[in-house]
């Protein structure tokens, strides 16, 4: 009875810490922007994405799920859109709830059926190859279960069997297709080293009937008779045989190929597979026509106007700046999958109309593309381009505090442009509305200023607010309000550059804040080192003065172990008289500290590194203000794909999920299990973990630590029953807790 009151008291007290934060609920506010209103104002934000189709909630209808490589660092963000339009009608409301249920991917990600079942699995990257999770949804309840860890081929069919894996880089995307028309998943991508095609069979169906095995031979090493260099497509490069062409083009000669992304579909609707090719250097798709068989490609023609074939007219083509890629998926419910090309790079591409839709209008097998829009989705959204650094600030004086963003830039052909939107609140106190006013606030584009992330304050004591900007290079401007504390902002003079001689070294976020509590605003500017640097207000309330008291404040950290930066944005806040510190950070985590009145000289205490159970999305931004005048905290959130998202602290419109359930996103598979389970921790984390084990009668068989995200433990041994594993923190304090079954 003692073991079995235990196993209540674990229970309680799990349930208990998962109440004592304050909770936020995902919510919306109207935002209007050309006097419509948006249908997914806060969903984010899209730069450089995958698109799939999946039934997220098993009402027949294909929903849309995107990967979004978002920044440099690789770390993307999915975002899930349930399908709420009709025959014709594309429409789609932005699903966070879904997102969390698929499980975590890097550098890309794609959704197809390779067994057959109606349930789209996942193909993502892994080091060196792909990684397959199976789709085992059950009614409405996604979920995935990793199939293979990485796919393997077999390179020597007619001989000794050669197994290695089939080859993709992070910045490829295969082509996933039923190349031989048999009914199971075939796949195509470029060796390591080469510029032509692998054609990987899957022999399920010949071996076992079934299309399940992901059981892979490489059949032709030169599909299409094709080689792909320098963005040119070159035909009848291999001659028959085709296969180990190596002996022909030996290994010296091989040209080292970066990056491409392979589409395939049967254009012409003649049973056999034809492609559309982007590749990293290259601003124009090839479309690649093959008039060969199933079993036996070849192509015969190619063209960079695509989707204007075989009329080859320049009218509508696709030309993204930089390595575009193609998604055939059906957008508007008509049964005819449409055509989809977004940038697959992040490294200068569209990012502001970054998703340009083709309407297949055909009522044929084969397919007619017309161009629709170059913003699918985003139009329905705030979209700054890359990056987003929201302030709330009543622009106008009208005692409602409106919307002020800045990011790193829209993409103008050649660069980004930085630039402050503009979002006033036409609602009321209580009940706000954001419309767009300009994308340009004050015009400051013209100063040529990079990366802008403002702050407001009074820093000249004439009772305005000043603006202060913080730039990629470290430095910050100042902009003089010359206007009135009873007037709409002015300022009309141009900036004061380098403002006090202050560089944080790259990328400055400024928060003015009064710090040190004596009635001056000091600057608290995060970087990309993530960490805080404290400027000290040391003039007067008219004349400020700021030098450098540490470039260390409270030993804030947000770089995760051995990443090269950490992009810190620190929010600021007075809590009935109490600061309080919130802290963006390179790969989306929110991180709160307290401890900090009367501590300046020392460490702040770090009470979260994941606030909320909340990841937006790389480079976040906090903004953490009453919008609703309810006397309770609201949060916007910015992060790199240049949008916004909104969660209201008391949930108001009774739309709202809450976001706290355990203090990291992990996940226990298989569950059931009879042999090892997998605990697959999907939220970063800096510190080595703690795990435990414990029987319905509250005994722990099983402890120990780890720094790896995913854990395999053997529970073999372990009798038939429920347990309850936990995930703890060095201190000790619960992150995650859950039940899983030993069948």
């Amino acid at each position: 009875m003692r073991n079995f009151s235990k196993l209540i008291f674990i229970v309680i007290l799990f349930s208990s810490t998962a109440k004592s934060q304050t909770l936020v609920y995902r919510d919306t506010i109207p935002v209007f922007e050309t006097g419509t209103r948006l249908d997914n104002p806060w969903a984010g934000g899209i730069n450089f994405s995958n698109f799939s189709a999946i039934d997220l909630n098993s009402d027949g209808k294909k929903d849309i799920v995107t990967f979004d490589k978002m920044s440099p660092s690789g770390y993307g963000k999915l975002r899930a859109y349930l399908n709420v339009g009709t025959v014709g009608h594309a429409k789609y409301k932005h699903a966070p709830e879904y997102e969390k249920q698929i499980p975590k991917v890097e550098d890309w990600a794609l959704f197809l059926d390779y067994n057959n079942d109606n349930k789209v699995d996942l193909f993502t990257y892994t080091i060196g190859g792909i990684k397959v999770f199976k789709n085992t949804s059950t009614g409405t309840s996604l979920n995935f279960t990793l199939a293979k860890n990485i796919l393997f081929s077999n390179y020597n069919p007619g001989g000794l069997p050669n197994m290695s894996n089939i080859y993709c880089n992070s910045i490829a995307l295969p082509g996933l297709a039923d190349i031989d028309g048999d009914g199971d998943l075939d796949i195509l991508t470029y060796s390591v080293f080469g510029i032509k095609m692998e054609y990987h069979k899957n022999k399920s169906m010949e071996l076992y009937g079934v299309p399940d095995s992901l059981k892979y031979e490489l059949a032709d090493d030169c599909w299409g008779d094709i080689q792909e260099n320098t963005c040119t497509v070159y035909l009848e490069q291999c001659p028959y045989p085709k296969m180990y062409q190596s002996i022909i083009n030996s290994e010296t000669a091989k040209v080292l190929h970066a990056g491409s992304c392979i589409m395939c579909f049967d254009r012409d609707g003649d049973g056999d597979q034809d492609a559309i090719l982007g590749d990293v250097a290259c601003s124009d798709v090839s479309y690649v026509e093959n008039t060969g068989s199933s079993s036996n490609a070849h192509i015969s023609d190619t063209t960079k106007l695509y989707p204007n074939y075989p009329l080859k007219s320049s009218i509508n083509r696709i030309k993204i700046n930089s390595y575009p890629c193609t998604y055939y998926l059906d957008v508007d419910n008509d049964s005819f999958k449409d055509l989809l090309a977004s940038p697959n790079t992040v490294a200068g591409a569209e990012n502001y109309q970054s998703v340009w839709y083709y309407k297949n209008v055909s009522t044929t097998p084969t397919v007619n593309f017309s161009f629709q829009k170059k913003n699918f989705l985003q139009d329905g959204m705030i979209e700054l381009g890359e990056g987003s650094y929201p302030v709330l600030f009543d622009a106008d004086a009208d005692g409602k505090k409106d919307l002020i963003i800045g990011n790193v830039g829209y993409y103008n052909g050649s660069t980004n442009v930085s630039k402050l939107a503009h979002y006033r609140n036409i609602g009321t106190s209580t009940s706000p509305s954001f419309s767009l006013i300009t994308r340009d606030y004050q015009g400051i584009s013209a100063y040529n200023l990079f990366c802008v992330a403002p702050t407001f304050g009074d820093i000249d004591g004439d009772g305005d607010k000043d603006l202060i900007i913080g730039q990629n290079n470290g430095q910050l401007a100042y902009f003089v309000n010359t206007g009135s504390a009873s007037g709409t902002a002015m300022f009309i003079t141009p900036p004061i550059t380098f403002y006090q001689g202050i560089d944080v070294g790259s990328y400055a976020y400024p928060q003015l804040y009064d710090l040190d509590k004596n009635g001056k605003l000091d600057l608290i500017i995060g970087n990309i080192n993530g960490k805080l640097s404290y400027y000290k207000n040391i003039g007067t309330v008219t004349s400020p003065s700021f030098t450098l008291i540490t470039s260390a404040l409270g030993n804030v950290n947000v770089k995760i172990g051995s990443a090269i930066s950490g992009y810190s944005t620190p929010f600021l806040y007075d809590d009935f008289g109490v600061t309080n510190l919130i802290v963006g950070s390179e790969f989306g985590n929110l991180y709160y500290y307290n401890n900090i009145d009367g501590n300046l000289a020392g460490n702040f205490n770090r009470v979260d590194t994941n606030l909320f159970k909340i990841n937006e999305g790389v480079r976040c931004s906090p903004f953490y203000e009453d919008i609703t005048s309810d006397g309770k905290r609201d949060l916007f959130i910015g992060n790199y794909a240049g949008g916004l998202t909104f969660y209201n602290s008391t949930n108001v419109n009774g739309v709202g999920i809450n976001e706290l359930q355990n203090s990291i996103d992990a996940s226990i598979y298989p569950n059931p299990s009879h042999d090892f389970i997998t605990v697959n921790i999907n939220t970063n984390v800096i510190e080595n973990l703690k795990i435990s084990i414990v029987d319905v009668l509250g005994k722990e068989i099983y402890k120990g630590t780890s720094f790896n995200k995913t854990i395999n433990i053997d529970v073999s041994s372990y009798a038939t029953g429920i347990y309850i594993i936990s995930i703890l923190n060095q201190n000790g304090k619960s992150l995650y807790n859950s039940k899983f079954i030993v069948d």
